[in-house]
């Protein structure tokens, strides 16, 4: 269970000045406040935590009945215990667990410092000495970064979300904005994996398959036996560094000698795969028989999986390169492979700019700066089919059904303009070309449409404070759900900022009017 939370003060520490006035302690002081008005967010996080405590303890349980069969006077071999819900068992008491309290500063600090791509960012949470302060007020240690980190993990995105919710509650109760007004946008956002060639994947692919199949007794499977592919190896890398260097001489004999490279290339990535496949056939025939504890066959099944879609992977490479390269077609990209590392990133391109291999967020922003919805879609989703989704989830936060809706021409549909206006919406702004066609001309040229487009830059510079501030157009975790919750940390991190910022903006109002005993009263207060 969390901790009781004592009252947010500096804490003196030897040898220690009591805490900096600055935007990190400001920052940590909102997200306090925020979880003592909002007990029960400690108790999802506690939850979510035993959640993730009775899944590992499922598998110990497992093991330990997969052992005990195998101890009795009648050996059961090639029993296999069934799968235990894990809301089936208890949590016994153990060694101490890390408080939610503390998971949860960790989780919408490392929000703060923009996720932990460096060491830098997480020697600055190991070592701040404000969290420590902060920390020490509740009577508690940092844990190691790592153990934090695993358990920041184990948060559930809903309940990411509830700590969204609650802080937009606190918001409107507090008077820093009403919500009647939201601009909508979204962003490219750089996945964690490099920029796919064909030539650097189908490198990467054999690299990998040659590297877990080699380590396959290590699970109780056999090895690969087949070390002509390491020579396959050593020529495929020596190609791909040839092709990425590029070729010297004229623009038509580079383009022939690349050609030949990409067909030696391919040549051996055959070989290699011809190689490899009866290697996973054998160890998908061993892994149905194998006899091991349940823990250990888990994680075999995992490698396992991973070598058949990498096969799979390998072949898909080979086809768009021949495609691409040798036969001179376009390959859509829905048939390429983008990336080994983040199966759920997609080509996200956005205009004019520079395309990423990542995702495309949906951003809403309040009239006074607030993140009110943040959606994550898979793959380079329309603009225009998130539209009426990223309204649903503003309305269902903030609890506010929004008098005014700008977006840009990306998002304008017939179909979604009249959503929003049989929801209730008074103005729906959709700027560009393709809005101005959807729009009736009395409401395009009146002043509150005109106001609305003006003010949809704001949306702009959300996106550049929150890039630029806290990493947003970066992640460091893979697949859509752990980028779901790194982005939604960032978005948490971003919100605490804004009305650290706001408060901050009044006291100082309130200091310039007061006579100088008056504040001289309210600093010894």
């Amino acid at each position: 269970m969390s901790v009781p939370i004592a009252p947010f003060r500096a804490v003196p520490l030897l040898f220690m000045e009591p805490p900096p006035d600055s935007e990190f302690y400001e920052f940590l002081q909102e997200a306090h406040r925020l979880v003592e008005r909002h007990p029960r967010i400690l108790a999802a996080i506690d939850a979510d935590l035993d959640l993730h405590g009775l899944a590992k303890k499922a598998l110990r349980v497992e093991d330990a009945q997969w052992h005990d069969a195998r101890n009795l006077d009648l050996p059961t071999m090639g029993w296999r215990p069934g799968p235990i819900a894990p809301e089936s068992l208890h949590l016994k008491k153990g060694r101490p667990r890390a408080p939610a309290y503390v998971v949860y500063m960790f989780m919408v600090g490392r929000g703060y410092f923009g996720g932990y791509r460096t060491s830098e960012a997480k020697t600055l949470m190991r070592e701040s000495l404000t969290l420590q302060v902060m920390l020490a007020n509740q009577g508690i240690e940092l844990p190691a970064p790592k153990t934090l980190n695993d358990l920041a993990n184990a948060v559930r995105n809903s309940t990411r979300e509830q700590i969204l919710d609650a802080q937009l509650c606190e918001v409107l109760q507090e008077g820093w904005d009403d919500f009647t007004t939201s601009l909508m946008d979204s962003t490219a956002v750089k996945a964690n994996t490099r920029w796919p060639t064909e030539s650097c994947l189908m490198v990467d692919l054999v690299e990998r398959m040659s590297r877990l199949g080699g380590k396959l007794d290590r699970l109780g499977l056999p090895n690969f036996a087949c070390p002509q592919v390491a020579k396959l190896l050593g020529a495929l890398s020596e190609l791909h560094r040839e092709i990425s260097m590029g070729a010297e001489g004229p623009r038509k004999g580079r383009a022939r000698a690349q050609r030949r490279m990409y067909r030696a290339m391919l040549k051996k990535a055959r070989r290699a795969g011809t190689l490899l496949l009866p290697e996973i056939e054998r160890a998908r025939q061993a892994l149905a028989t194998l006899d091991s504890e349940p823990s250990r066959r888990v994680r075999a099944e995992r490698v396992v999986s991973r070598l058949g879609t990498d096969m799979v992977n390998l072949h898909r490479v080979i086809a768009s390169c021949e495609a691409r390269i040798v036969r001179d077609e376009k390959v859509a990209a829905k048939d390429k492979v983008l990336s080994i590392s983040d199966p759920d990133a997609a080509m996200i391109v956005k205009g004019d700019r520079e395309p990423k291999v990542g995702y495309k967020p949906q951003l809403a922003r309040s009239g006074n700066g607030f993140i009110t919805a943040l959606i994550v879609p898979v793959g380079n989703a329309a603009d225009s089919s998130q539209l009426v989704p990223l309204f649903d989830q503003v309305e269902a936060r903030t609890r506010v059904v929004p008098d005014i809706v700008s977006v840009d021409d990306g998002y304008a549909s017939d179909e979604g303009r009249t959503a929003l206006q049989d929801r209730g919406v008074r103005v729906v702004s959709i700027s560009g070309s393709k809005g101005k066609r959807l729009t009736p001309a009395d409401e395009w040229n009146s002043e509150e449409y005109a106001t609305a487009r003006d003010d949809r830059s704001a949306v702009e510079s959300l996106m550049f404070i929150i890039k630029h501030g806290f990493d947003f157009g970066d992640v460091v975790r893979r697949g859509v759900d752990c980028v779901r919750a790194e982005l939604l940390e960032k978005a948490l991190a971003y919100n605490f900022c804004r009305v650290a910022m706001l408060r901050r903006a009044v006291r100082d109002q309130a200091d310039v009017t007061l006579d100088p005993a008056a504040q001289d009263e309210a600093i010894a207060a």
